[in-house]
């Protein structure tokens, strides 16, 4: 029916996001869970090219049909800015700066599986990305987030509401599980469905 690449959040990989992998294909996608660079197996550091990683896996899927990019977290904001034909955003990182609670999150949790292991240089990227309106395109964004997700995710997700723009709350979530929870996939699969036709 098509394709979607997943592509998982700051000190992630690609191993962390093979069970959404598995019911993307379930719901009769082709599923390409990647690494990006800096994390796990990519060869690169990360850096300010982030996102060529995914307009790469982007183009490779393009044979299979339209495009669906899922990202959690840096993932999802970087899937926010790509040329997929779907975007579902998983508690993106909307903004252009974290708060100091979040930052030092980062650097005790996050920071120790990145290449390099600063996360100012996450900070410097996500300062200098693009911020883009999920709602420019409302019919092709969904977004996910987490009732217990980081202060600036959910302070923005609430804003998105407000604005109208296609995001929902997904309860008793974390900013580190909402990934693997089943709302989350049924979610998601519902979403699919819609994009794709109930042939799914």
């Amino acid at each position: 029916m098509g394709a979607a690449v997943i592509v998982h959040g700051y000190g992630g990989n690609k191993e962390e996001q093979l069970e959404l992998g598995w019911r993307v294909a379930e719901a009769g996608l082709l599923a390409c869970v990647i690494d990006l660079r800096g994390h796990g197996e990519h060869p690169f550091l990360l850096d300010e090219h982030a996102g060529s990683d995914i307009e790469a896996a982007i183009r490779y899927c393009r044979s299979s049909g339209n495009v669906t990019i899922i990202g959690h977290s840096l993932g999802g904001r970087l899937a926010l800015l790509s040329d997929a034909d779907f975007c579902i955003a998983i508690s993106p990182s909307l903004g252009r700066t974290y708060g100091a609670g979040t930052q030092e999150m980062l650097r005790a949790l996050r920071s120790y599986r990145v290449r390099p292991s600063d996360p100012a240089t996450l900070l410097a990227i996500q300062e200098r990305l693009p911020v883009r309106d999920p709602g420019r395109n409302k019919g092709n964004t969904l977004i996910l987030f987490a009732e217990r997700d980081a202060p600036e995710i959910h302070e923005g997700c609430l804003a998105l509401i407000r604005s109208g723009t296609c995001t929902i709350e997904i309860p008793m979530a974390l900013h580190s599980d909402i990934f693997v929870l089943e709302p989350t996939f049924a979610a998601v699969r519902d979403q699919i469905r819609e994009w794709y036709g109930s042939g799914t």
